[in-house]
């Protein structure tokens, strides 16, 4: 290589040199911004998941002093906070409510959480089966079986309860055939915890009526 290719290529280094310098001067600031970017994202998002978890946990605990304190109030006060506890509050504050004799306030909130399309399905079929213990004595049957139809279908997770439900109410109208149907439909499935079939067999005893044997699952 001759003296002047060297010196050529010497100068076209500092040149690109330069040039690179003089980018990275005139373009840091957005280098620097993407690096903030970068490391306040992922700090933000440390920060939002730890301020869920802790914010979790703080309604977990006010969840947990109402119910000590079985006290519909706080129930409120929770149900009002944005959280993801809003509905389970409202049960818990209707619950309490129902128990305090309340009979009226409680059901308003019951039908409230049953009919809306924005909550869980699980809450919406609790809040119905409660809704239908405070004001089942009211129904007819057409409105009782209609307003449980949803619950009693198979494969519904409170439906052998539904069922029991609706055999509280036929008892309290005297409807004794209405209530052994609900019983054996209650004590011919498998599904049945212990406790739910020991009330549906002292039921069923007590109106004279025969003991069902479960039917096998599967």
């Amino acid at each position: 290589m001759s003296e002047s290719d060297s010196f050529i290529e010497e100068v076209s280094e500092e040149v690109r040199r330069d040039k690179l310098f003089a980018f990275f001067k005139k373009y840091a600031w957005a280098f620097v911004v993407l690096v903030v970017f970068i490391v306040g994202g992922a700090a933000v998002n440390e920060y939002l998941k730890f301020k869920t978890e802790t914010e979790a946990q703080a309604v977990g605990e006010a969840l947990l002093a109402a119910q000590e304190a079985n006290d519909a109030a706080e129930f409120a006060e929770i149900a009002e906070g944005e959280s993801g506890a809003t509905v389970l509050a409202k049960l818990y504050q209707a619950a309490v409510l129902a128990t305090e004799g309340q009979q009226e306030a409680a059901a308003a909130i019951f039908d409230a959480i049953a009919s809306d399309i924005d909550v869980s399905p699980l809450y919406r079929d609790i809040a119905l089966l409660k809704a239908v213990m405070i004001n089942g004595r009211n129904m007819d049957s057409d409105e009782l079986d209609s307003t449980l139809s949803s619950l009693t279908t198979e494969g519904a997770p409170f439906r052998l309860l539904a069922i029991e439900q609706r055999a509280i109410v036929n008892l309290r109208k005297g409807d004794t055939a209405a209530v052994l149907a609900d019983l054996a439909e209650i004590l011919m499935d498998a599904n049945a915890t212990q406790d739910l079939r020991t009330r549906a067999q002292e039921l069923t005893v007590s109106l004279g009526g025969q003991i069902s044997a479960p039917q096998s699952g599967g």
